[in-house]
C-alpha cells in the first residue's frame, strides 16, 4: 500500500536537506528542538565533514601532524642518542647486554617512523605515515593486552583510571593520524603536493631573507677589502 504524505513534509524535508525554512519546520515546544536549529545543523555538517576528512579540514590536519611530528622526531631521537650512549640498564636482570641492545633497536625504530611522520608532513606523503600507525597500533595492542593481564590477576588496581585515560588518549592520537592520512590522500586528488605544503608559505619567505641577508653581508665584506 501506498502512503501519502502532505505537502508539508516534504517541504519540511527539503528545507532539512538544504537548510532551507529550518526553524519554521521544527517543533519548539520540544525540549531537544535547539538540536535541529541552523546552528546545530551546521555544526553537525562541519562535524561530520571533519570526520570524514573532507578537504575543506586538510589544513586542520596538517598543521597538527607537523607539530605532532616534529616534536616526536626529536623527541625520538633524543631517546635513541641517550640510549646508545648509556651502557647502564635499569632493574635487575641476568643478561643487561641483551636488554641495552633491546632497547637501542625500539629507540632505533621510534626514531625512524617519527621522521618517516614528519617527512610525511613536509612533503605531503600520506604512504610516509603507515609505518607510524602500524607500529604504534602493535604497541597499543600489546599494552592493553598487558593491562587486561594485570586487571585480570588485580595486579596495579590503583591505576585503572590512569590506565584507561592512557589507552583513550593513545586511541585517539592513532585516529587522528589516520584521519589525517585520509585527509592527505583525498587533497592530493584535488591539489598537486606543492601547493599542499602550507608550511612553505612561511619558510619560503624566511629562506629569502637569510639568503637576502648573506648576499648582502658577503658583498659588504668584498667591498671593504676584507
Amino acid at each position: 500500500m501506498f502512503k501519502l504524505l502532505s505537502f508539508k513534509y516534504h517541504l519540511c524535508y527539503l528545507g532539512n536537506s538544504y537548510d532551507l525554512i529550518a526553524d519554521a519546520c521544527r517543533d519548539k515546544t520540544e525540549f531537544f528542538s535547539f538540536l535541529d536549529s541552523r546552528e546545530w545543523r551546521r555544526l553537525r555538517r562541519s562535524f561530520g565533514k571533519f570526520l570524514n576528512a573532507d578537504i575543506s579540514h586538510y589544513p586542520i590536519y596538517y598543521w597538527f601532524i607537523l607539530i605532532f611530528s616534529l616534536y616526536g622526531a626529536i623527541h625520538s631521537l633524543i631517546l635513541f642518542t641517550r640510549s646508545f650512549f648509556t651502557k647502564k640498564v635499569d632493574g635487575n636482570t641476568n643478561n643487561p647486554q641483551i636488554v641495552r641492545r633491546f632497547i637501542i633497536a625500539g629507540a632505533f625504530i621510534q626514531a625512524n617512523i617519527w621522521t618517516l611522520l614528519l617527512y610525511a608532513a613536509l612533503f605531503v606523503s600520506p604512504r610516509h605515515m603507515a609505518p607510524w600507525l602500524w607500529v604504534h597500533l602493535v604497541i597499543f595492542a600489546w599494552k592493553l593486552a598487558g593491562a587486561t593481564i594485570n586487571a585480570h590477576f588485580g595486579r596495579k588496581s590503583g591505576r585503572r583510571t590512569r590506565t584507561t585515560i592512557y589507552a583513550i588518549v593513545y586511541m585517539l592520537i592513532i585516529w587522528i593520524v589516520y584521519q589525517a592520512m585520509r585527509s592527505f590522500t583525498a587533497a592530493l586528488e584535488q591539489d598537486a603536493p606543492e601547493n599542499l605544503r602550507l608550511c612553505l608559505h612561511f619558510i619560503d619567505p624566511l629562506l629569502k631573507y637569510v639568503k637576502d641577508e648573506f648576499h648582502l653581508r658577503t658583498d659588504f665584506i668584498h667591498s671593504s677589502g676584507f
